[in-house]
């Protein structure tokens, strides 16, 4: 599914900024991978959403297919918000590039790969 190998990219571009120290770019693509992996899921069951509220996906994906999104819900509140926190001065109102620490970029990468692992267990 062509979304879920973007997801896998994104992903793997999140991994590449901790390398490169790039926190806040980290961010963003941490939680574009669990936002495409959600995604991926839903468009299993012939549904679609149109945004980025991650919670809200997993709504969807619990009303719709019956899928409990329980053991990934707090994973998903705390990356949801960088969709526009890691990209925008005035989302935070500070810098993204000298907001996020390396602890944060490293625990939301965690936090997308399990997002990812457990879409990946529901596909199959």
């Amino acid at each position: 599914m062509m979304w879920l190998v973007q997801a896998e990219s994104d992903l793997r571009k999140a991994v590449n900024d901790l390398r490169t120290e790039d926190w806040d770019s980290a961010a963003f693509w941490s939680q574009q991978a669990a936002e495409k992996a959600l995604k991926a899921l839903l468009m299993s069951g012939g549904k679609v959403y149109r945004g980025h509220e991650l919670l809200e996906i997993a709504r969807m994906v619990e009303a719709d297919l019956g899928i409990d999104a329980g053991s990934v819900r707090e994973d998903l509140r705390e990356l949801t918000i960088h969709y526009t926190v890691s990209r925008y001065p005035n989302a935070a109102n500070a810098t993204p590039s000298e907001l996020y620490t390396r602890s944060k970029a490293v625990e939301l990468v965690e936090r997308a790969r399990r997002v990812l692992e457990w879409v990946k267990q529901h596909l199959q």
